[in-house]
């Protein structure tokens, strides 16, 4: 062979190899380009065999990922099989699709023989295992008369992300000289299925984050309805609860400023105490219902009187009703007892309201009330048993004002000088007699209300150059007294007058 001859075959040898690389750039380009166009891993799979048949002839053909704990290989996609066998295992070091996993090597068999024994050895692994049935397993697919099998690992920067296997029934698939481009083939689908998982594995990500968080706002939403309905039901029994306490009591202990244990104070306290004269005749003429109306409304009013001017309602006892005024609120030993007096007088007018409705639905006997107020030192507070409180009042000051209410007459307040002291600049008085009480070894003095002071009548300013003269007679003790220092005044006077 001449030298020009032999510079001609080295030329075409050349052109052929630039115009083979030339291809396998462009089979590069079309495969990475079409693979890369999709995030959905099955996709990139279908889509990666069905052009490595288009190129190469690989009429079937699989692709496997490493699982997520690294232990073995599941079928992704096929291509050219009748049974699908989507999710098949092979476990590395299993055959040569698991020895190439293992290995990370590229592996070629061609003998039918030996492609049978590992057939065999396969099917065996994938559907014989510890605690699976072989119903429960995936076969993987297969071709029955293959001549040939080729095993290419998908890598990036030496971590396999997967296996491509592919089947003939022809002897040899490819040369080696297919071997690199098979092998970057290989990798930029690793590439591609790689970011396609990380894809799917933020979508999922955030899928459950959005679940998460709807479910949250599900819970928050349960919950806070929860919480309505929680606090509907405990407004309904705080209002259900509020009508065994005084308003005042009440209020203390919900707003934490009174314990609910046993435990009691002294203090200065006015007490007022009242009950209707010949209401027992009355329970034995009336039917149960009309009583209890009659009653009920009695009480009701009673009730909203003494709410009113911030009296503590201690209890019921039949028609007889108990209230106390300076705990757990006082506005001062002399407020106070103006309070619980102008209460009463407010009370007795609205009885004798009441009594015209009652006489006009039928009730001919009226009902009359006796009242007793006094003013002393009182032990209050949660009396009981550990289990069973009541919040009340005890002592002489109670008994007194018991004692008082007896006393009186019909329609008519009684008080105690102790009270009287405190409320004569406001209320007017009269003196009655003394009583005796038991456990006080001394006669009371008592007190007959008749009303609230005129304070502009009982008091009297002038003022002229020379003379200011200022009088309150709700200040003067001896009358005679005042008298005389009056006539002393118009004597000097008039004695200016005459000269």
């Amino acid at each position: 062979m001449n030298k020009q001859n032999h510079s001609e075959i080295e030329t075409k040898k050349i052109m052929d190899l630039l115009e083979r690389r030339t291809k396998e750039v462009e089979i590069i380009k079309q495969i990475s380009g079409q693979i890369n166009k999709s995030l959905n891993l099955s996709v990139i799979a279908s889509t990666m065999l069905s052009l490595m048949d288009e190129y190469f002839g690989f009429k079937h053909s699989m692709i496997l990922l490493v699982s997520e704990d690294k232990k073995c290989l599941n079928v992704l996609e096929t291509y050219g099989y009748e049974n699908k066998g989507i999710g098949a295992k092979v476990n590395f070091g299993i055959g040569v699709i698991g020895i190439v996993a293992q290995k990370k090597k590229l592996m070629r068999m061609a003998n039918l023989g030996m492609q049978r024994s590992y057939m065999q050895a396969i099917r065996k692994q994938v559907s014989v295992s510890e605690n699976k049935k072989l119903q429960d397993e995936v076969e993987l697919p297969g071709l029955k008369n293959a001549e040939s099998q080729v095993a290419i690992p998908m890598l990036i920067d030496d971590e396999l992300v997967g296996v491509i296997s592919v089947e003939s029934v022809k002897l040899n698939i490819f040369d080696k000289d297919d071997e690199i481009l098979i092998g970057i083939l290989a990798n930029q689908a690793a590439n591609a299925l790689q970011n396609a998982r990380l894809y799917q594995l933020e979508q999922k990500r955030l899928n459950e984050l959005n679940n998460a968080h709807l479910q949250l706002e599900n819970l928050n939403l349960n919950l806070e309805k929860k919480v309505e309905e929680r606090t509907s039901e405990l407004q309904e029994l705080s209002q259900k609860l509020a009508k065994y306490f005084s308003p005042q009591v009440y209020e203390s202990i919900f707003s934490g400023k009174l314990d609910v244990k046993v435990q009691t104070k002294r203090k200065h306290l006015t007490v007022f105490f009242s009950d209707l004269q010949g209401f027992t005749e009355l329970t034995e003429r009336l039917e149960p219902e009309v009583l209890t109306e009659l009653l009920t409304q009695y009480l009701t009013e009673m009730s909203n009187i003494a709410i009113k001017w911030g009296g503590t309602i201690d209890k019921f006892i039949g028609d007889a009703i108990l209230v106390f005024f300076g705990d757990p609120k006082t506005k001062g030993k002399e407020e106070d007892a103006v309070s619980c007096v102008s209460m009463a007088i407010e009370m007795l007018e609205k009885l004798n309201s009441l009594r015209k409705t009652w006489r006009k639905k039928g009730l001919a006997k009226p009902l009359n009330a006796r009242i007793g107020i006094h003013t002393g030192v009182c032990t209050v507070g949660n009396f009981g048993s550990e289990d069973r409180l009541d919040y009340t009042i005890i002592g002489n000051g109670v008994n007194l004002a018991s004692r008082l209410e007896t006393s009186s007459e019909v329609n008519k307040i009684l008080l105690s000088e102790d009270t009287y002291l405190l409320v004569r600049n406001k209320i007017a008085c009269k003196k009655k007699k003394s009583i005796n009480v038991k456990g006080i070894s001394y006669p009371v003095q008592t007190y007959e209300v008749t009303g609230f002071l005129d304070l502009n009548k009982n008091l009297f300013e002038k003022n002229i150059p020379g003379l200011s003269l200022s009088l309150d007679k709700t200040e003067i003790e001896d009358n005679e007294s005042a008298i005389k220092l009056l006539s002393d005044v118009l004597k000097k006077l008039k004695s200016s007058n005459n000269k």
